[in-house]
């Protein structure tokens, strides 16, 4: 199993649920709870993906919504049960993963989703970050 790169988007959902400061806020909040070893090698604001953040960085200028993670191949499992956590603790917010290359995207949106569905979604996400290649098939 190698590295991996996923992007996390949040959205305001529904769409006038959030302004753009809160959405923003809540990127940073999740961006800050993600930039630990124990899950992440490197969390990344979108609009620099190509330079990890270092400990005690600061990022300026740049687009919040968005967070492109390089996933640690051991971490997968933490990971993944983090953002389970995440989608049904903010219902505020609909998050969307993109994993690499394959385009795929998970789309949590909590409020409409039984417990079920995020396990189903999870699972996918799972399989995705750990190589498999059917991952891509609807759950």
């Amino acid at each position: 199993m190698t590295d991996q790169t996923m992007t996390l988007f949040l959205e305001a959902n529904p769409p006038d649920a959030l302004t753009q400061d809160e959405v923003d806020d809540l990127t940073r909040a999740l961006r800050g709870q993600l930039d630990v070893p124990e899950l992440t090698a490197g969390v990344t604001l979108a609009g620099s993906a190509s330079v990890p953040v270092g400990a005690g960085a600061k990022g300026l200028g740049q687009d919040l919504g968005a967070l492109v993670l390089a996933v640690l191949p051991d971490t997968v499992p933490a990971l993944v049960d983090f953002l389970k956590g995440f989608v049904t603790r903010e219902s505020r917010v609909k998050l969307k993963v993109q994993v690499g290359a394959n385009l795929i995207e998970l789309d949590f949106d909590a409020p409409t989703m039984d417990e079920a569905r995020v396990e189903a979604l999870a699972g996918r996400l799972q399989r995705q970050l750990s190589g498999d290649a059917a991952a891509g098939a609807q759950p």
